[in-house]
């Protein structure tokens, strides 16, 4: 990955990642279910997580001054 991302980059630093996450189940409250909660907490919440885990050495290579957003 931070070969890759080097490649792409061209010599310039890297200064942001934006992890944007959205899913929603829009359903009254009596309507909600564990798996609902559980599929939005796992593209919410886990999966940029896990993103920005995989960027760090790229962080670490290339981030100029490093700002990581969570929309």
């Amino acid at each position: 990955m931070v070969d890759w991302t080097g490649s792409l980059l061209e010599g310039e630093g890297l200064n942001v990642l934006v992890n944007n996450a959205g899913l929603a189940h829009w359903q009254g409250f009596e309507d909600v279910t564990k798996e609902h909660m559980l599929d939005c907490l796992e593209s919410n919440c886990i999966a940029p997580l896990m993103m920005a885990k995989v960027m760090y050495p790229v962080f670490l290579c290339y981030m100029t001054k490093p700002v990581v957003m969570y929309l």
